[in-house]
């Protein structure tokens, strides 16, 4: 179970024991929003508005994987959120990160909730989290890449 995820044995204090790596990865991200937007211009770009690149990237890229580290720590391996909840919630709010972050992580805990309902409910025994994520996520992946592959010719 831990390699396709499950929320079925989470108790409250695997929430608090992660609530500290939560928070200090999440301050950074909400905080640098702004340079989050001037990094999707280019480096050079960026840089010539005063961001540091390297720094920059390195502390998000760092930020990023404490939150997801932590979260894997007590639910396991749930994959495809991370790939498609993001690219629905640009397609819903725009690329502005000010916007993306919050509605991406609303979005996110939202579909893995809606997801988890239905592991427990459609079977006798509950579904691994990761394939009801896969056969949503797959199709909506695929169908992303063939829209932006023809956006390119």
């Amino acid at each position: 179970y831990w390699l396709l995820g499950s929320l079925a044995a989470i108790t409250r204090l695997d929430v608090v024991s992660i609530l500290p790596a939560l928070l200090i990865g999440l301050v950074p991200l909400v905080l640098f929003r702004w340079r989050m937007n001037l990094m999707t211009l280019g480096d050079e770009e960026a840089q010539t508005l005063g961001v540091d690149t390297r720094l920059t990237r390195a502390l998000l890229i760092a930020a990023a994987t404490l939150i997801t580290a932590a979260a894997v720590s007590v639910s396991g391996v749930i994959g495809w959120i991370g790939l498609v909840i993001p690219h629905i919630a640009r397609m819903l709010v725009g690329p502005d990160f000010r916007r993306l972050l919050p509605a991406s992580m609303i979005s996110g805990a939202a579909y893995l909730l809606v997801v988890d309902m239905l592991a427990r409910s459609i079977a006798l025994i509950e579904v691994p989290l990761g394939i009801l994520t896969a056969a949503v996520g797959a199709p909506f992946f695929l169908w992303l890449l063939a829209s932006g592959r023809r956006a390119w010719q």
